[in-house]
């Protein structure tokens, strides 16, 4: 029985603590957490552009497409990320958090898909690059210095299924990658969707 009275003070105590929050503290709360989540999406674009900007400057290959792909998210984030900032009403802030999430759907669909594509195109190049520097690297080993031309390699189907399989190893990756970060803001903002798709039905 001491237990169920202490029980009992504990749901009380619970009882009075609780807050009624309002429609308007329920909105400026989604509001705001929206606004922080397109904070953080700009700055992992950011970073991510940095990171093949460097890839590319490695391979001595400027990402020209993927730029110009990047700044054009970037100004259409940048207008969603305005609108929700000066949305008035639920719904409103509703249908652009619905804009944006399909923006970043579509940019890190492009990106990856990119990233397929070329690997796709110059898989023979990327082999010859693969295996140059393999024997490159083995001959340091040996304390020989030599830079072998990829264009004087001759795969085989070996090195082909080799390559292939690090290649979709690479892909795997790159997945993971924009799983932990454009899927995690994805999944953000599908919350921040309904939580407020929640709030409105308990409107009417």
């Amino acid at each position: 029985m001491e237990e169920l009275e202490l029980l009992k003070k504990d749901w009380n105590r619970e009882e009075v603590q609780f807050k009624e929050y309002s429609e308007n503290e329920i909105y400026s709360m989604i509001k705001q957490k929206s606004i922080s989540v397109a904070k953080i999406l700009f700055v992992v674009g950011l970073i991510e552009m940095i990171l093949w900007s460097l890839y590319g400057y490695i391979n001595s290959e400027f990402p020209y497409l993927r730029i110009i792909l990047f700044f054009g998210f970037i100004m259409l984030a940048v207008l969603l990320f305005r609108r929700l900032k000066t949305g008035q009403n639920s719904l409103s802030l509703m249908k652009n958090i619905l804009n944006l999430r399909k923006l970043i759907f579509g940019y890190a669909a492009i990106s990856f898909f990119m990233v397929i594509l070329d690997n796709l195109i110059h898989f023979d190049l990327y082999t010859k690059d693969f295996m140059a520097g393999a024997r490159d690297g083995w001959n340091r080993g040996q304390d020989i210095i030599v830079h072998t031309n990829p264009e004087s390699m001759a795969p085989g189907w070996g090195n082909y299924a080799v390559f292939g399989f690090i290649m979709l190893l690479s892909f795997y990756i790159v997945y993971l990658i924009y799983k932990r970060t454009y899927g995690k803001i994805l999944s953000d903002l599908r919350k921040n969707y309904r939580e407020l798709s929640q709030a409105e039905e308990k409107l009417f």
